[in-house]
């Protein structure tokens, strides 16, 4: 008697996991995984971790340079008791600073280093810290860094991931740091968000880069973007957690996350600080090989049919600050440069790489800096007004969107109509009910594209026509976006008729 198909099963799951209300169908949820590993593995697959290759993946460290930087000086690291700031503080430790200390909340129960327990939300506080510390090279990772409790505790997230950064970047001005390396996300892709986590980290980002511009003060500022760090990853964590109880809950059957590995993600750091002044100042390092994305439900199979239990997979469904909707003109598709998962469009024209070849590095697009100010300061104030988190959430999007909007003013009208028309074509839209998730980024693109095209005497490619006829059918359909579309209408019939 043959197996079930996988893809057959998968969907049995899918069905299983919202059972009728009082309804307990978890022997069903385990027999439906007993049966789905052994007809993957019959297919083929569960052979290996799907993380395997990803442990073996590496940043080739500048050793030289970084030892230049590194040693006999006074080294901080904030948020060092996690994961990569454990790992990134014995690192250092081979480069024989002459003091490492470690500023978090929480004490370090191993590894290298003095232990300094304060807030970044603090000012005073870390002024004290830094007053103590003397550091002259900070690495900054301290923040809420899941997507999830974010949106829980906003005030908080925001309080600690953009005012905290912003309190790290005065110190270190203050004091007399020599270099600063701040760990940022690859989810500050995104031109627009509605997650308080990658808004909260898109704002940091765009203060350490105006630092970076700005060169003023002692400090040079240098940044990475990190995607999941596979031994500090939340996903893996549940799964194990979820193994131990009998039951893992996964949000859908075909999620895919990238990752790199705890040596990946230290010795981009160092690297960063070690390559400091080699490019534009408002630049980032991210790692090249970040290999295929992994799915989550074949990562839970692999682990379940590795522990020899008898496990079951519930599918939850995607819980707020995990369902981000993927825009595709965040990536440029023109074939002129090379795909990298966090590098958007506009990025991309400016990507350069290290001597290994295993870092990718681009420029970050600049923010008017009194747009940047203002919508500080206008978030600062309602954080300050103790509003409710739902207030603080919004003043923070509106933030990101007006930041964003500032730097689009900055792009070239091609440019700009480049990316709506990869991400606004009908092919590549959708139906209307899936375009009018982008309804905010398209609008926004279309606000800033139509006045600069309607010009007498403007000029844009050969293609235009095409691009305007396909904005003007996806705008047609999305509520809010009918004006619009009568317009690029109008556009494509003047390009017909010249």
């Amino acid at each position: 008697m043959s197996l079930p198909a996988s893809a057959d099963l998968i969907r049995n799951l899918v069905e299983l996991s919202h059972p009728a209300p009082g309804q307990n169908n978890d022997a069903d949820l385990r027999r439906v995984i007993r049966e789905l590993i052994q007809a993957m593995q019959a297919e083929g697959q569960l052979a290996e971790s799907p993380m395997e290759l990803a442990l073996t993946r590496t940043v080739e460290l500048h050793q030289a340079a970084a030892d230049q930087r590194l040693r006999g000086k006074r080294v901080l690291v904030t948020g060092g008791s996690g994961c990569v700031g454990t790992r990134l503080r014995a690192l250092l430790t081979g480069f024989a600073p002459a003091a490492l200390v470690n500023l978090d909340l929480v004490p370090h129960e191993a590894g290298e280093g003095s232990w300094h327990g304060a807030d970044i939300r603090d000012a005073a506080a870390l002024d004290a810290a830094f007053a103590a510390a003397r550091p002259e090279v900070v690495f900054h990772l301290a923040s809420i860094r899941e997507p999830g409790k974010a949106e829980l505790v906003v005030h908080e997230a925001v309080d600690t991931n953009v005012f905290g950064t912003a309190n790290i970047i005065e110190a270190c001005r203050r004091h007399g740091v020599e270099h600063a390396v701040y760990s940022s996300t690859g989810k500050c892709y995104a031109y627009l968000t509605d997650h308080v986590y990658t808004a909260s980290k898109k704002l940091a980002e765009a203060q350490w880069m105006a630092a970076a511009r700005e060169g003023r003060g002692p400090t040079a500022f240098a940044m990475t973007r990190f995607t999941h760090v596979l031994e500090n990853g939340i996903i893996a964590r549940d799964i194990a957690e979820g193994i131990e109880a009998g039951m893992v809950g996964l949000h859908g059957p075909d999620r895919h996350f990238n990752i790199q590995n705890l040596r990946q993600a230290t010795h981009l750091l160092i690297n960063a600080l070690a390559l400091s002044g080699t490019e534009a100042p408002d630049s980032f390092w991210s790692a090249v090989d970040l290999g295929w994305p992994v799915n989550t439900l074949e990562l839970a199979l692999f682990q379940i049919a590795r522990s020899g239990r008898d496990v079951g997979v519930r599918f939850l469904g995607v819980p707020k600050g995990y369902d981000e909707s993927f825009f595709r003109g965040q990536f440029d598709w023109s074939g002129d440069y090379d795909y990298h998962p966090l590098v958007n469009a506009l990025e991309a024209p400016g990507v350069f790489s290290d001597g290994t070849g295993t870092m990718i590095g681009a420029r970050v697009l600049e923010c008017p800096p009194e747009v940047l100010r203002q919508e500080l300061r206008q978030l600062r104030a309602r954080l300050d007004g103790q509003q409710s988190d739902g207030a603080v959430k919004q003043a923070l999007l509106h933030a990101v969107s007006q930041v964003t909007a500032g730097i689009f003013s900055r792009v070239e009208a091609g440019k700009l109509l480049d990316i709506l028309w990869w991400g606004a074509a009908p092919e590549w839209a959708g139906p209307a009910s899936s375009a009018a998730r982008y309804h905010q980024v398209m609008s926004m693109l279309a606000e800033l594209i139509l006045p600069r095209l309607e010009q007498p005497g403007a000029t844009v490619d050969t293609a235009a026509r095409g691009k305007f006829e396909d904005i003007a059918a996806t705008f047609s359909v999305v509520p809010g976006l009918e004006a619009a579309a009568e317009r690029f209408s109008a556009l494509a019939k003047s390009r017909r008729a010249a």
